[in-house]
Formats: structure tokens, sequence, C-alpha cells
């Protein structure tokens, strides 16, 4: 019970000078070096996954006051604007692989044809 309440005390504090660095910066023009260096004890960069088609990368943040910090799930949602352009990408992405596919169909009929071609001449 002890060790609890301990905790609970600690993390109370920790939140209390989280708070107290977080006033101190709460109007500024220009992110700085040692602005971050205050906040940010060490970033995490994960190697990039592409296994559902879409790239994607987990970055681990650290704060020096209160450690690993999960930024919400609303920050993976794209703007609506992002969100416009990703999709006329995807579209023309979708597009480019059809044509690409034809080409290739294409390219192989016309082997095939002149392979036949050959078997029929030497024949």
């Amino acid at each position: 019970m002890q060790s609890e309440l301990d905790a609970f005390y600690t993390e109370g504090e920790k939140a209390d000078r989280f708070i107290e660095l977080v006033r101190r910066y709460t109007e500024f023009d220009e992110l700085t070096a040692p602005m971050l260096n205050e906040f940010v004890s060490k970033v995490l960069v994960h190697e990039a996954d592409k296994s559902t088609g879409e790239r994607t990368q987990k970055v681990e943040i650290f704060l020096n006051i209160i450690d690993d910090f999960d930024i919400p799930a609303v920050a993976d949602m794209p703007l609506p604007e992002e969100s416009v352009e990703q999709e006329r990408l995807s579209i023309k992405r979708a597009k480019q692989r059809e044509a690409n596919r034809r080409w290739y169909a294409k390219q192989k009929e016309k082997r095939e044809l002149e392979k036949r071609e050959q078997q029929l001449k030497s024949a």
C-alpha cells in the first residue's frame, strides 16, 4: 500500500514539473533546439513497414519528465487536404498499374506470336 502511495506522489510530482515546463513555453514563434532538449530525452524511429501495401513507421518519443509519450490515434488520421491528395495519388497509381499490366500482356502476346511464327518457318 505504501509503495502504491509513493508511486502516486511521484507521478503527481512528475506531472507538476511537466506542467511547469509547458507553461514556460506557451507562447513561442520558433521551436528551438534548447526547447526540444528540455522536453525530449530521446526519439526512436523504427524500421518502415510496407506489409499492408502502405508505408507505416513507428516513432516513439520519450519526454524528459514523463518518459514514453503515446500520440493519440487522432494524430494518425490525415487532414482533409491530405486525404484528398492521397486518394488522387492512389487512383493515379491504380491507373498506372493497369496500364503497365496491359503493356506487359501485349508484349507477352507479341513474343508468343513471334515464337509461333519462328516455329512455323522452321517446320
